[in-house]
């Protein structure tokens, strides 16, 4: 086991384990059934509560060698939180009492009752900061909590927890003034900025991790079973993302406590999680989280219902645009850098019911329903452009586009039946002059009945990924510069999707379930990349910037930007972004078993 700097601290039923830093590869076993072990932030203190007789003890010098010897601290106690020098205890009532002036000398003092508005079943407690979860799953914060005022002044509801509606299970405060939370679904959620002075912290919402792959809960249960989904690279790039669940091992108690067990422990070695099943699961390195949030474009209600969102290179300067519709007969435009700016209408041809969009730095390409295909020129001067043009489709005869796809200077496309065809050139030709030529590419050999259904590209013309009607995920190799179009076909596995976007060095797929995944190990040489790593949402439609900015239209019809923000252990800081991070989950770790 990896040597742990500071004290980490779950709950469990007996018998219970516990890790000290004074025992950095090893772990002790309780002679006796207890309920709890709480260990202080430095490892001074360490309580226990006893399972049967609910009475809670105080060890005040951890040590390995000699008999610890414990004091009675409190009787009638289900939950109790530690700080460097407070004990916070919730008691068989759901009453809350606080022991202060606490050291290794004194390790419990007289019990003093906090009053509370609700009934507790969790509280966290740490430099000065201390947050409680009711017995109906709402959060408090205790406000004026100092050194010269232990107890603080006064509880207040956590906004940002109701707005989100999140229904904690378990909380914790972690190292670097964070805020931890696992949902009754299985989510793990960080805060940041929590100190003394202002508790509630910085953020104005919860950021959200992605553990999807390694949390389920049982429904008739309200605790969390723990898997580790893959275990190497290889097996991940094989392990369908959509039958993760298929390998669950079931862990889950049969009895229940007043208090909910506190599965979770954050300290400077990593964010611990224990499955209750003799094994803990960590994260040591940097953690993404994710927020999607609700940008409403000036001059638009709130609640408009989009249907689609589709990113493109800028044509007036470095950076993005966004084209949005509401229906097949509507079109408008917005910068990426500026949603919240008043978006421009563009005028689709008259008649005409677009099914598809394509677009990059100098051309918006249209798909209606007939297979007919518009282009319209974009510029600096005209960003969204000033008509369209019918594209003569004459050389491919009686054959139907159905989806269209844009590079940089390379159009793809593809037909009802699933045949494949290559264009070089966005911009439509003066018909005097010779047509640009559509090359048609021999499609993967496919099963009986199943057909390429959509194309996608990458902005940079050098990735060309594919969805068949069965939602397999295909990818096209040996494009380069003295080959545009390609050798061969790949299959690649790991789920099902029905949509994708491209960014100029990886993947991004929505699964039929709206869930949203990133591919990892896509290079030139590795075309088909390694492995499918999920993230925090469920859309309808989504989009990616060439910069791997995601913009996505949630189930109500909302316009969804991604935020990140990463926290990181070795770093001492997080660092936020408005989708302007390049790469954030480059930066991020996987989780261990141990």
């Amino acid at each position: 086991m990896a040597s742990i700097s500071e004290p980490v601290t779950f709950r469990e039923f007996c018998p219970l384990y516990y890790l000290l830093n004074a025992i950095p590869t090893k772990i002790q076993k309780f002679e006796d059934a207890v309920q709890q072990v709480a260990v202080s932030p430095s490892g001074a203190l360490l309580w226990k509560i006893e399972q049967k007789s609910n009475r809670a003890f105080a060890c005040g010098k951890v040590t390995i060698k000699g008999k610890r010897h414990w004091y009675e601290a409190l009787p009638q106690a289900v939950f109790v939180a530690l700080s460097d020098d407070t004990a916070w205890i919730i008691r068989t009532s759901g009453d809350l009492y606080l022991q202060t002036g606490l050291s290794v000398d004194r390790p419990c003092a007289r019990a003093v009752k906090v009053d509370c508005p609700y009934p507790l079943s969790q509280i966290t407690a740490r430099n000065n900061v201390v947050w409680a979860l009711t017995e109906q799953r709402a959060l408090l914060y205790r406000e004026g909590v100092s050194s010269f005022c232990p107890e603080g002044e006064q509880w207040k509801c956590d906004i940002v927890s109701e707005r989100q509606a999140l229904e904690p299970v378990c909380i914790t405060l972690g190292d670097q003034q964070t805020l931890w939370a696992l949902d009754i679904h299985g989510n793990l959620w960080f805060r940041t900025g929590i100190i003394s002075k202002k508790p509630q912290g910085d953020d104005d919402h919860w950021w959200q991790v992605s553990i999807t792959d390694y949390v389920v809960f049982d429904q008739c249960s309200l605790f969390q079973t723990i898997i580790h989904a893959t275990h190497s690279v290889a097996t991940a790039a094989q392990a369908p993302v959509e039958k993760v669940a298929d390998k669950l091992r079931m862990a889950f108690w049969s009895q229940q406590l007043q208090c909910q067990p506190s599965l979770l422990g954050v300290n400077n070695s990593g964010v611990w999680i224990s499955s209750g099943k003799n094994e803990f699961h960590v994260a040591k390195g940097s953690l993404i989280g994710t927020y999607w949030n609700h940008v409403v474009p000036r001059g638009t209600a709130s609640a408009t219902k989009w249907a689609f969102v589709l990113a493109s290179a800028a044509p007036t300067k470095e950076g993005s645009f966004l084209w949005l519709c509401q229906s097949s007969k509507d079109l408008c435009s917005v910068s990426a850098q500026s949603a919240q700016s008043r978006p421009s209408t563009v005028q689709l041809p008259p008649e005409a019911e677009m099914r598809a969009y394509a677009a990059c730095q100098d051309a918006l390409w249209a798909l209606d329903s007939l297979g007919q295909v518009f282009i319209r020129t974009l510029s600096k001067s005209c960003p969204t452009g000033m008509h369209w043009t019918r594209l003569d489709l004459s050389q491919l005869g009686a054959v139907k586009l159905t989806s269209l796809a844009c590079g940089n200077q390379h159009i793809w496309a593809c037909d009802s039946r699933g045949g494949v065809y290559f264009r070089v050139g966005t911009q439509p030709l003066n018909p005097s002059l010779m047509l640009p030529a559509w090359i048609m590419i021999e499609p993967p050999v496919q099963p009986a009945g199943v057909s390429l259904v959509s194309v996608h590209s990458s902005p940079n013309d050098q990735m060309l990924w594919v969805l068949d009607s069965r939602w397999n995920v295909h990818v096209r190799t040996g494009i380069t510069e003295e080959m545009p179009v390609g050798t061969a076909w790949e299959h690649v596995p790991g789920l099902q999707a029905c949509q994708l976007a491209l960014s100029t060095r990886t993947v991004w797929a929505r699964c039929p379930n709206g869930d949203l995944a990133r591919r990892y190990g896509v290079t030139d040489k590795n075309p088909a990349g390694d492995y499918w790593k999920k993230i925090p949402g469920s859309v309808s439609c989504f989009t990616v910037t060439a910069s791997d900015e995601l913009w996505a239209v949630g189930p109500p019809g909302y316009l969804l930007q991604r935020l990140t923000k990463t926290f990181s252990h070795s770093h001492g800081t997080q660092k936020s972004s408005q989708a302007a991070m390049p790469h954030p989950e480059d930066l991020e770790d996987e989780w261990e078993v141990i």
